[in-house]
C-alpha cells in the first residue's frame, strides 16, 4: 500500500510533459497517468519500446524493474517512466557504456542496484532520481569513472554503498545527499583520491564506514554532518593523510575507530566531536603524532583504546576528556610519556586501566 501511494503520488506530482518520447503512440498534450503491475525486465530496446507503449507519456511501475544482459552500448529508453515501486536493478550489461534512459525518474520504493556493469562509464540517466526508500549500492563496475547521475539523491531510507570500483575516481555525483536512513559506506575503490564535497550531507542514522581506499588522500568536506548514529570506522586506506572537515560532527552514537592508515597525520576535521557513545579506537596508524581535532570530546561511553601508533607522542588532543565509561587500554606507543597517559587515566577513567610498553 505505501509503494503505491508513493507512486500515484509522483505521477500526480510530475504531471505528462509536452514530449511524450520513446513509445508514446503519437499522442500529444495530457494523458492519463498509468501505474503499470507487476514486475518488468528490460532485455532490448524491443523490451523497452514495448513497455514505454504501454505505460503512454507518464506512468509508474508498481514492482520492480530490472535492465539486464542487455547487448546495448548506450542505453536511451524508459524515459517516461517517473517512478519504480520495487527495485531497480542494472546489472550483466556487458556491452553497455552509456546509461542515458531513466531521464525521468523520481523515486524507487525499494532498492537501487547497479553492479558487474564492465564496460559502463557513467549513469547520466538518472540525473533526476531524488529519492529512494531501500538500498543505494553500485559496485563491480570496473570502467565507471563518476556516478554523477546520482547528484539529486537527497534522502536514501536504507543503506549507501559504494564499493569494489576499480576507476572510480571521485564521488561528486553524492553531492546533493542530506540524509541517509542507514550506513554510509565507502569500501574498495582503489582510485579514489579524495572525498571532495559531502557537505550537503546532515545526517547518518547508522555506521559512517571510509575503508580500504588505497589511493584515497584526503576527507575533505563532510563539515555539515551533525549526527552519525552508529559507528564511524575510518581505516586502512594506505595514502589518506589528512581528515580535514568533519566538523560539524557533535555526536557518534557506536564507536569511532581509525586504524590502520599508513601515512595519516592528522585528524584536526574532527574539531566538534564532543560525545562518542561507545569505544573510541586509534590504533596502527604510524605517522600520527597527536590527537589534535578531538579536543572537544568530553565523553567516550565505554572504552578507549589507543595502541600500536609508534609515532603518537602527545594525548592534548584528549585534554577535555572527562569521562571514559568503561576500560583505558594504552599500550605500545613507544612515543607516548607514560605520565601523559597516567594523567588521563587519573582524570577520566572509571574502570580498569592498561597502560604498557609506552616511553618512560
Amino acid at each position: 500500500m505505501k509503494s503505491l501511494v508513493l507512486l500515484l503520488g509522483v505521477l500526480v506530482w510530475s504531471g505528462c510533459g509536452d514530449d511524450a518520447g520513446l513509445g508514446s503512440g503519437g499522442l500529444g498534450g495530457d494523458c492519463e497517468a498509468k501505474v503499470l503491475p507487476g514486475d518488468h525486465i528490460v532485455r532490448s530496446s524491443e523490451d523497452a519500446i514495448r513497455l514505454e507503449r504501454d505505460g503512454s507519456c507518464n506512468y509508474a511501475i508498481a514492482g520492480d524493474l530490472e535492465i539486464t544482459q542487455t547487448r546495448l552500448r548506450v542505453f536511451e529508453g524508459l524515459n517516461q517512466l517517473s517512478a519504480v515501486g520495487g527495485n531497480l536493478t542494472i546489472h550483466d550489461n556487458e556491452e553497455l557504456q552509456s546509461f542515458a534512459g531513466l531521464t525521468d525518474l523520481a523515486t524507487v520504493g525499494g532498492n537501487v542496484d547497479i553492479f558487474d556493469n564492465e564496460v559502463l562509464v557513467n549513469l547520466e540517466g538518472l540525473s533526476f532520481l531524488q529519492m529512494v526508500s531501500g538500498n543505494l549500492s553500485v559496485f563491480h563496475n570496473d570502467s565507471l569513472a563518476d556516478i554523477d547521475g546520482l547528484f539529486k539523491v537527497e534522502t536514501v531510507d536504507g543503506n549507501v554503498h559504494i564499493h569494489n570500483n576499480n576507476r572510480l575516481e571521485q564521488l561528486d555525483g553524492l553531492s546533493g545527499l542530506v540524509t541517509v536512513v542507514g550506513s554510509l559506506s565507502i569500501e574498495f575503490n582503489p582510485s579514489i583520491e579524495l572525498i571532495e564535497d559531502l557537505s550537503n550531507l546532515r545526517t547518518i542514522g547508522g555506521d559512517l564506514v571510509v575503508g580500504n581506499n588505497l589511493a584515497m588522500k584526503k576527507v575533505e568536506d563532510m563539515s555539515g554532518l551533525t549526527v552519525v548514529g552508529g559507528s564511524l570506522h575510518i581505516g586502512q586506506n594506505a595514502m589518506l593523510d589528512i581528515v580535514e572537515d568533519m566538523s560539524g560532527l557533535a555526536s557518534i552514537g557506536d564507536d569511532l575507530s581509525i586504524y590502520s592508515n599508513e601515512r595519516l597525520t592528522s585528524i584536526e576535521g574532527l574539531a566538534g566531536l564532543i560525545a562518542v557513545g561507545g569505544d573510541l579506537n586509534i590504533y596502527d596508524n604510524e605517522k600520527l603524532t597527536d590527537l589534535e581535532g578531538l579536543d572537544a570530546l568530553a565523553e567516550v561511553g565505554r572504552d578507549l583504546n589507543i595502541y600500536d601508533n609508534e609515532k603518537l607522542a602527545n594525548l592534548g588532543g584528549l585534554a577535555s576528556l572527562v569521562d571514559i565509561g568503561a576500560k583505558l587500554f594504552i599500550v605500545k606507543n613507544t612515543n607516548l610519556p607514560t605520565s601523559q597517559a597516567q594523567a588521563l587515566a587519573d582524570r577520566a577513567a572509571v574502570g580498569e586501566v592498561s597502560i604498557l610498553d609506552n616511553k618512560n
